[in-house]
C-alpha cells in the first residue's frame, strides 16, 4: 500500500508518522532526547540525537507497518525553530546546535541595533532583532568561536540537517528562512545587504526551496540505515508551527490555532505579510500564504515542572504521577473552584513573544496558607491562557481580524485547560478529531510534493473534523478579565525587579 511520511523535530522529541493515500494514520512513534544548558541563557542540543531519534522512529514505524514502510511515496520533515548548526564540507557539525530559545546573543543584538537599526532589519525581514531569531545567533559564533567558523561549510536549521542526512543536500525551506533574521522578505532571498554590512558570506547559507519542493532522495546509506527504500522523495519542508497551522486548518486570513505542548505558539493565517513589532512574522508552508504567530516560551513545561519538583506527596502518588501525571493533575485543578485570588506568571524561561524578555521569571502571586495544590495547578492554566491572550491582543492590534480558533498538540487533551482558554479568551476553541502535532500537515505536503494531490485546501477541508467546541461561559469571562488585568500590571510592576535580579552576581 503506498504511503507518506511525516517527521516532526519537535524541542523535546522526535514524532514520525505513516500515512495512506487517503491520510488515516497507519502506524506512529515517537523518541526524546535532550537539551543542554551549559551556561544560563544556553540551549543546545546534539544533531546525532536528532538523527538517532529519527532513525529509531522509522525503524520502529517500519515494525508495525511492515512491507507498507517500503511503498513510502515522500518524506517531510518539520521542526523546531529556529537553530544554527554548523557543518563542515564533510558534512559533519561543528558544534551542538543553538536553538531558539538559547539567549547568549544579547550582545549581538545590541551591535544590530548600533550597525543596522531595528527600522531596517524590520523593513528587510519583517520582524525584530532578539536573540529568538538565527542571525544573532551566527554573529556570536562568528565572534567567539572563529575557527569553527570559518571550517563552516553550511548553517542548518533543524529539519535541514535531518534533509541532509536523508537526501546528501543542503536546504532550506522558505518557511525557516523567514525566520532567520538573514532573509529579505521582498527579495524572497538571503539579504545581500544584511550580509554585506556584517561581512556574513551568504555563500555559507543553504539554498532556499519551497516547502512543497523536491529536495532530493533518500541514499542507499540512509536506506541501509533507515530500512526506508532508496530513492523515496523528499520535500524541503517547514517550521513545526507551520505545520500545525496547516494541520488545524489555518491558511487564509482571519483563521488561527493554538499549540499547546513544551512551549505555545497561536497562529494566524494572513493572505500578506503582517506587520506586528511584538509578534513574529513567517512564510506559511503553502505558497502565497502567511501566518503571524506569537511564540510563548513556557507553558506545558510549567506544569512539568510543577511535576517534576512539587508532585507527589505520597507514595500512591507517586505510582499516579508515572503513569498519567498530567491527568491527575487536570483532576487536581477541576476540583479547585476558581478563586480569583491566585495569578501565576508563566516567565520561566524568559519571554518571547510579546515581552521579548530574557529576564522575564515565573511568579506565583497570591498564595497563603490555605492555598491547595489544585490552587496551584488551575493557576499554571490560567496564567499560560492569560500569555495566550496577550498574544491574540496584540494580533488584532496590528489590524488583524481572527474569525475561529482551534486548538492542536498536546494541551489540547486537557478539557479543562481548554475551557479555561476558551473563558479567558472569550471565544470558542475547537479540538480535532485528530491531533498529530502537524504530522498531518507533513503528509499533505509530501502529497504535494510529489504530485499525488493537487489541492491542499479541498484535503483539508475533507479531512479535518471538530471533535468539541469549548464556549465561554459568562460568570467565568467577567472573572478572568479582571484577572487579566491584574496578570498583566503584575509584570508591568516587576518588569524592572526582574531585570536588576538578572545583575546580581
Amino acid at each position: 500500500m503506498s504511503c507518506l511520511l511525516g517527521i516532526d523535530i519537535g524541542t523535546t522529541n522526535v514524532k514520525t508518522t505513516l500515512y495512506d493515500l487517503s491520510f488515516q494514520q497507519i502506524a506512529e512513534s515517537s523518541e526524546e532526547y535532550p537539551t543542554h544548558f551549559p551556561k544560563s541563557g544556553w540551549a543546545e542540543q546534539d544533531s546525532d540525537d536528532w538523527w538517532r531519534a529519527t532513525v529509531s522512529t522509522i525503524r520502529n514505524i517500519a515494525k508495525h507497518a511492515g512491507p507498507d514502510v517500503r511503498q513510502i511515496q515522500g518524506i517531510c520533515v518539520s521542526s523546531q525553530a529556529p537553530a544554527v548548526l554548523p557543518i563542515d564540507a564533510d558534512g559533519r557539525p561543528l558544534r551542538r546546535a543553538m536553538i531558539w530559545m538559547d539567549r547568549r546573543s544579547e550582545p549581538q543584538c545590541n551591535l544590530l541595533r548600533q550597525t543596522l537599526g531595528q527600522p531596517l532589519v524590520s523593513q528587510i525581514t519583517g520582524n525584530r532583532i532578539d536573540p529568538y531569531f538565527a542571525l544573532p545567533k551566527i554573529l556570536w559564533y562568528k565572534q567567539e568561536e572563529p575557527d569553527l567558523y570559518a571550517r563552516t561549510w553550511k548553517f542548518l536549521q533543524v529539519n535541514g540537517y535531518v534533509n541532509y542526512r536523508l537526501t546528501g543536500q543542503a536546504s532550506c525551506d522558505r518557511v525557516h528562512a523567514s525566520l532567520t533574521g538573514l532573509y529579505d522578505i521582498s527579495e524572497l532571498d538571503w539579504s545581500s545587504e544584511i550580509g554585506s554590512r556584517l561581512k556574513i558570506d551568504l555563500q555559507r547559507m543553504p539554498e532556499i526551496f519551497n516547502s512543497t519542493d523536491i529536495i532530493g532522495y533518500v541514499h542507499a546509506n540512509t536506506a541501509r540505515e533507515t530500512g526506508l527504500a532508496q530513492g523515496i522523495p523528499v520535500i524541503a519542508g517547514n517550521v513545526d508551527a507551520s505545520s500545525a497551522a496547516l494541520e488545524a486548518g489555518v491558511i487564509g486570513r482571519g483563521e488561527a490555532a493554538e499549540m499547546t505542548g513544551t512551549s505555545s505558539c497561536f497562529m494566524l493565517g494572513c493572505d500578506q505579510w503582517p506587520s506586528s513589532i511584538n509578534l513574529v512574522s513567517i512564510h506559511h508552508a503553502i505558497k502565497g500564504h502567511d501566518l503571524l504567530i506569537g511564540p510563548i516560551s513556557s507553558t506545558g513545561a510549567c506544569l512539568k515542572w510543577y511535576r517534576d519538583q512539587l508532585g507527589a506527596c505520597t507514595e500512591d502518588e507517586k505510582a499516579i504521577f508515572e503513569r498519567q501525571p498530567y491527568i491527575y493533575m487536570d483532576e487536581l485543578a477541576a476540583a479547585c473552584a476558581p478563586t480569583g485570588k491566585l495569578v501565576f506568571l508563566p516567565y520561566m524561561a524568559g519571554e518571547r513573544t510579546p515581552l521579548w524578555n530574557i529576564h522575564a521569571r515565573g511568579v506565583l502571586f497570591g498564595l497563603t496558607h490555605s492555598t491547595t495544590r489544585g490552587q496551584i495547578i488551575r493557576s499554571i492554566l490560567e496564567g499560560s491562557s492569560f500569555a495566550l491572550k496577550h498574544t491574540l491582543v496584540e494580533a488584532e492590534k496590528s489590524g488583524q481580524s481572527i474569525k475561529s480558533i482551534s486548538s492542536v498538540g498536546g494541551g489540547s487533551k486537557s478539557r479543562i485547560w481548554l475551557q479555561i482558554k476558551a473563558d479567558v479568551l472569550n471565544r470558542p476553541i475547537s479540538t480535532l478529531k485528530h491531533s498529530s502535532s502537524g504530522a498531518f500537515g507533513n503528509a499533505l505536503l509530501a502529497g504535494y510534493g510529489v504530485g499525488l494531490i493537487t489541492n491542499i485546501r479541498d484535503i483539508v477541508q475533507q479531512k479535518i473534523h471538530i471533535r468539541e467546541t469549548f464556549y465561554p461561559q459568562a460568570d467565568a469571562v467577567r472573572r478572568y478579565s479582571r484577572l487579566y488585568d491584574i496578570f498583566r500590571n503584575i509584570y508591568e510592576h516587576t518588569r524592572d525587579d526582574f531585570a536588576d535580579l538578572a545583575a546580581v552576581e
